[in-house]
Parts: C-alpha cells; sequence; structure tokens
C-alpha cells in the first residue's frame, strides 16, 4: 500500500520538509542527500534560507545532490542547481564541497559517467551501490520521476547516471537510474495539484495503468518509500 501523508497546503508539506533536514543535519556525519527540481522544492528552498532554519540547520553536515539535470548552463532559469544556488545557497554558509552538481553544460554522456563516479566515491555504499540518506523526489501527470519517462525507463541496468530525452519536447538531461534511487534509505515523493490526481489515484489502487509509471515502480528497497501529497492531489482518493 502506499505509504502517504496529505498536507492542506504546498507550504505545511515544505515545513515538515525543512524539520527533517534539521533533525539530519544534527547527526555529526556526512548525510547525502538529492533534491529534485519543481515549485514545491523552490518553497523548500525559500523556508530553509529563512533564519529559523537557516541558523538551526548544520549545513557543514549536509551534502546536496539531484535526481536530475536539464542539460542548460548553471545560470540558466531552467537549471535545477541555479534554482537551488539562487534561492537557498547564495544565503547560507555551507562549504563549496557540500554541492555536488550535476553539470548540465557539459556533454552528457561524459557527465553522465563523472557524477556517477563522483556517488561512488563520496557516498557509503549498500550492497556495493550508493546509498543516499534521503531522495526527494517529484512526479509529473506522466508519472515520471526525475528524467526516467514511462517506456524509456531501465529497470535492470546496474549503472547509476543516465542520459534521458524528455519525450515532448526531446530536451536532454542526465538523471540517477531507478538502480540507484532504490537504494535509498529514504524516498519522498512530494506530489502537489489537482492534474496530478488521477495519477496518484492510479498508484494507490495499483491498477494496470500505473504499472508504466516509474514513480509507482520506483521504491527504497530496504528504506522507507513515503508520498507528500496536497488536499488536491490527493482528491480522488478513497
Amino acid at each position: 500500500m502506499m505509504n502517504y501523508s496529505i498536507f492542506d497546503t504546498p507550504e505545511q508539506v515544505v515545513t515538515s520538509l525543512a524539520e527533517s533536514i534539521v533533525e539530519y543535519s544534527q547527526q555529526n556525519r556526512p548525510v547525502h542527500i538529492s533534491l529534485s527540481g519543481g515549485s514545491t522544492p523552490a518553497l523548500l528552498f525559500k523556508v530553509l534560507a529563512q533564519p529559523t532554519f537557516a541558523d538551526a540547520v548544520q549545513w557543514q553536515n549536509l551534502h546536496f545532490w539531484w535526481g536530475d539535470e536539464r542539460c542548460v548552463s548553471p545560470d540558466s532559469q531552467e537549471s535545477n542547481y541555479g534554482n537551488a544556488k539562487a534561492l537557498l545557497f547564495d544565503h547560507i554558509s555551507i562549504p563549496a564541497e557540500n554541492i555536488h552538481r550535476i553539470r548540465g553544460e557539459e556533454f552528457a554522456a561524459l557527465e553522465a559517467v563523472r557524477f556517477a563516479e563522483e556517488m561512488k566515491a563520496e557516498i557509503p555504499h549498500e550492497n556495493d551501490v550508493p546509498a543516499f540518506d534521503w531522495v526527494l523526489l517529484g512526479m509529473g501527470t506522466d508519472g515520471h520521476t526525475a528524467s526516467l519517462f514511462p517506456g524509456q525507463t531501465n529497470y535492470d541496468t546496474t549503472e547509476l547516471a543516465t542520459i534521458a530525452a524528455h519525450p515532448e519536447n526531446r530536451q536532454i538531461r542526465v538523471s540517477k537510474t531507478a538502480h540507484l534511487l532504490s537504494h535509498a534509505k529514504r524516498i519522498t515523493y512530494l506530489v502537489m495539484g489537482e492534474s496530478k490526481a488521477p495519477v496518484i489515484k492510479a498508484i494507490f489502487e495499483q491498477s494496470t495503468e500505473a504499472s508504466a509509471y516509474p514513480a509507482a515502480n520506483i521504491k527504497a528497497e530496504n528504506g522507507l518509500t513515503e508520498w507528500f501529497l496536497d488536499s488536491a492531489a490527493a482528491k480522488e482518493l478513497a
């Protein structure tokens, strides 16, 4: 069954996330967190940049990564890293070496290899696979997550990073693989808005349709998988 929590507003969602980040940062060890793009993480970054949280988080203990990145320059408005930098990293004191961006400006095939090697070197392994402490993921109206799209996702690969093309605009991205994501200790899907409600219903009911959705198939094999929904996204749940 889907493990989900429903919040009235996106603000309530990000406050809960921010409180978790404070807790993670107090463990006095390197904690590896994978971020997603989108409006909810942007709201989270704004909240974390406020003194209440910015002063409470032990930033030196946190390492930030991304689930995927568009192949654009870091100063592009489409860059997941660029948005996090503008909304959060420019406003806090965090060691530069704790920010592990995907270099969207580089040749995608080479960057996927470099990114995989960095993860292998920096993140503690479980069963010979880097295991993130926490992965935040969004979900599209087609059930995709990160840049893993229906009909394009290889669930059998043992690679850590892959290249993907958006099915509509063909924009190239570099993404974590389903194999890597499934080894995370905690996966939290952040899904907001009425347009996502039919997909959430299909996943909740484990319908045949949902079997095509990467977001329905990618779960923490030995950890926690949870869904944070706002009331609009959850409107069709029984």
